[in-house]
């Protein structure tokens, strides 16, 4: 019975030692992107797609003995600890899961505009940054991989709400108001034109340190008040799981009417 108990203690530090490494592994994937150990593509791809998941269940698994030891194996205790192990894995397979079926629910796009016909375009100040960037600034005509569906098309099916936004505000008072947003976002202003009234800005994402783009046009209307549209593109990644959209709405909520 000794014997057993020693092998119980010894499961629940392992599940313990597993429940405190694994979101530390996935922090450390995440952050050392994002300050440039190393690419996104070994970050997230290697890491936290590829051996994270491993990672999550061996600990759901090496937790799950211990729980049962701890109740099997006298004297019975450490149950709680075990139990509280086990939690981790459970949650982080729950939101891998809810993140699978997020990316499943929505269109495999990472270009999303309030104006499909004719969006904002980026000037030399994005191009030049976006050098290493896999996704093109191309929208018009661009579709989804290798098949034959548009965009443009799977955007306005997905989020219907994403469209050009009307204002009373004149144009210059819409630009200024438009600028301050973008500070409010926290966003690192790229380039700025009263005169033109286009902004371009780079949002960059927590974890992992993603730098999507954001352009900003706002335009006179013609039966009085202005029109702003606004676009966000990710740098890299076929599906931005709805994160430019998201980044929209945000900044409208933001802006106000």
């Amino acid at each position: 019975m000794e014997k057993l108990a020693k092998v119980k203690s010894y499961v629940v530090k392992i599940a313990i030692g597993l429940a405190i490494f694994t979101p530390i592994f996935f922090m450390v994937a995440a952050l050392g992107s994002k300050i440039g150990l190393w690419g996104w593509r070994f970050g997230f791809g290697t890491l936290t797609v590829g051996y994270g998941p491993k990672l999550m269940m061996l600990t759901f698994v090496v937790a799950l003995i211990a729980l049962v030891l701890a109740f099997v194996i006298k004297p019975r205790k450490d149950w709680l600890v075990a139990l509280l192990c086990l939690v981790v894995p459970i949650v982080g397979m729950g939101f891998g899961k809810s993140m699978k079926a997020k990316a499943g629910s929505l269109p495999f796009i990472h270009d999303i505009t309030t104006d499909t016909q004719n969006p904002p375009n980026f000037t030399q100040a994005i191009i030049d940054r976006r050098a290493k960037c896999s996704n093109a600034l191309d929208y018009i005509g661009a579709t989804i991989g290798k098949s034959d569906k548009l965009v443009s098309v799977a955007q306005v099916k997905a989020y219907p709400d994403i469209r050009t936004l009307v204002f009373s505000d004149n144009a210059d008072a819409l630009y200024k108001r438009a600028l301050a947003t973008v500070g409010a976002m926290g966003w690192k202003q790229a380039s700025a034109s009263e005169e033109t009234g286009l902004i371009e800005a780079t949002d960059s994402t927590f974890w992992f340190g993603f730098k999507d783009d954001v352009a900003i046009r706002i335009q006179a209307s013609e039966g009085g008040g202005s029109i702003l549209d606004i676009r966000s593109i990710s740098c890299v990644g076929g599906s931005d799981i709805g994160a430019n959209a998201a980044r929209i709405r945000k900044f409208r909520e933001k802006l106000g009417n």
